[in-house]
C-alpha cells in the first residue's frame, strides 16, 4: 500500500513537468499586435548633465510619441524563441526645459523598423494547464501565468524628418536609413489559453547621428530610441507537419 501511493505521488509530482515540456510544442506560432510609445535620445534635447544613465535621466513624458507593432514569433525550445518585428513609430525632440534651451531646437521624425529577434525566458511560461483547459479536461477556473524573458537583435530603421525648427545655414545630404540593434526585457501574462497580453521595453542602439537631421561638433555618440511595446498576442495551434494551423 505504501509503494503505491508513493509510486501515485511520484507520478503527479513528474507529471506537470513532462506535459509542460510536451505541450509547448502545440502552440509555437504566435500572431502579435499592438500599440507603441517612443522616446529619442539624442543632439536636441537633454536634461541632465554629464552621466544620463543611458539616456533615463532624460526621459520625458511630454516627448513621448505614439506608434503601431505587428509581429510574429516562433518557439525554437521552450525557453527559446525567435521573432520578427515591423514597428511605424514617431520621434520627437526639442531644446524646450533642456539645457540646451537657449538654442531653441525642435524635430519630428517618422520611423519605420523591421527587425528579427531572438527571446530568452528566464520565467518561461507554464504550458499544460491553459492547454487542458483548451481540450475541456480543466478542474476548477483558469489562473493566468506571468513569464518573462530578454531579448536581442539586429534591424534596420528607414526614417524621415518632417520638420527640424529655427535653425539656419544647415543642409547637406545624409542617408535616410541606419542599422539597428535592439536588446531589452520584455514581460507576458495569459489572459485566456488562447490570449496573451505582453510588455517589452527595448532601446535601440543606431549607426547614424542624423534621427533628429541635426549633429554638432560636441556630439560624441549615435542617437538612440527607445520602444514601449504594448502587444496583445494569439497562440496558432501547430499542425503535425510543424505549420501554424489559420482556423
Amino acid at each position: 500500500m505504501k509503494r503505491r501511493l508513493y509510486l501515485i505521488f511520484l507520478i503527479a509530482l513528474i507529471f506537470p513537468y513532462f506535459s509542460n515540456a510536451q505541450v509547448w510544442k502545440m502552440r509555437r506560432y504566435e500572431a502579435l499586435g499592438g500599440i507603441v510609445t517612443s522616446n529619442y535620445f539624442g543632439d536636441i534635447g537633454g536634461y541632465s548633465k554629464g552621466d544620463n544613465a543611458l539616456g533615463l535621466k532624460d526621459f520625458r513624458l511630454f516627448q513621448t510619441r505614439p506608434g503601431f507593432y505587428l509581429g510574429a514569433r516562433y518557439k525554437v525550445l521552450e525557453n527559446l524563441s525567435a521573432k520578427l518585428n515591423f514597428t511605424l513609430a514617431f520621434l520627437h525632440g526639442t531644446d524646450e526645459g533642456g539645457v540646451n534651451e537657449g538654442r531653441n531646437l525642435k524635430f519630428s521624425t517618422t520611423v519605420f523598423e523591421p527587425s528579427v529577434q531572438v527571446e530568452y525566458s528566464f520565467i518561461p511560461e507554464k504550458e499544460s494547464r491553459s492547454y487542458l483547459m483548451m481540450k475541456g479536461k480543466g478542474i476548477g477556473t483558469f489562473q493566468p501565468t506571468f513569464s518573462a524573458y530578454v531579448f536581442a537583435g539586429l534591424g534596420g530603421a528607414f526614417f524621415g524628418t518632417k520638420k527640424l525648427e529655427n535653425l539656419e545655414n544647415f543642409d547637406f545630404e545624409y542617408s535616410k536609413t541606419t542599422l539597428v540593434l535592439p536588446i531589452g526585457v520584455g514581460v507576458k501574462v495569459t489572459i485566456t489559453p488562447k490570449w496573451v497580453a505582453g510588455f517589452d521595453l527595448g532601446r535601440r542602439f543606431t549607426t547614424t547621428d542624423y534621427l533628429d537631421a541635426y549633429t554638432s561638433q560636441y556630439s560624441k555618440s549615435n542617437d538612440v530610441y527607445y520602444f514601449g511595446v504594448f502587444n496583445l498576442i494569439y497562440k496558432l495551434k501547430t499542425s503535425r507537419t510543424g505549420w501554424p494551423v489559420f482556423k
